[in-house]
């Protein structure tokens, strides 16, 4: 499937998902639980993953379903999910398609301690794979 919306693509389940940012209509909805997101993996922090990407994806794939990107994102993913989800300027996924994050996990000097990202291309080395950072104020 042609997507129509630029996003950063994933893997999820083994299958490519181009995940755009969250409109600003979706993300005035969900703005409140947002804020009060703290990456941990209490109910309300899995639902508002869930909810929120599920938002950002069906602008790509309008038939997906709550249920199914319950079976497709998981602990190693959700980190990812999530950056890609709130990529709401669209400068990560711009960084990645110039090539400037590769470039820079390239010229890494020290050894990985965790797996390589499920993102395309690797990412840049700087952030945790399993932390996000919100700033929602306007």
């Amino acid at each position: 499937m042609d997507t129509k919306i630029k996003g950063i693509t994933l893997i999820l389940a083994g299958d490519k998902y181009v995940i755009p940012p969250l409109t600003l209509g979706a993300l005035e909805d969900v703005q409140e639980r947002l804020a009060s997101y703290d990456g941990s993996l209490s109910k309300e922090s899995i639902a508002t993953v869930i909810d929120v990407t599920l938002l950002a994806v069906r602008r790509n794939y309008p038939d997906m379903t709550r249920e199914s990107l319950r079976g497709i994102i998981d602990l190693e993913n959700m980190a990812d999910v999530m950056n890609a989800v709130m990529d709401v300027s669209g400068l990560r996924r711009k960084e990645i398609e110039s090539g400037e994050l590769a470039e820079l996990a390239s010229a890494s000097t020290g050894q990985r301690s965790t797996p390589p990202s499920s993102v395309l291309p690797a990412g840049d080395g700087m952030q945790s794979e399993n932390s996000i950072s919100l700033d929602l104020t306007l």
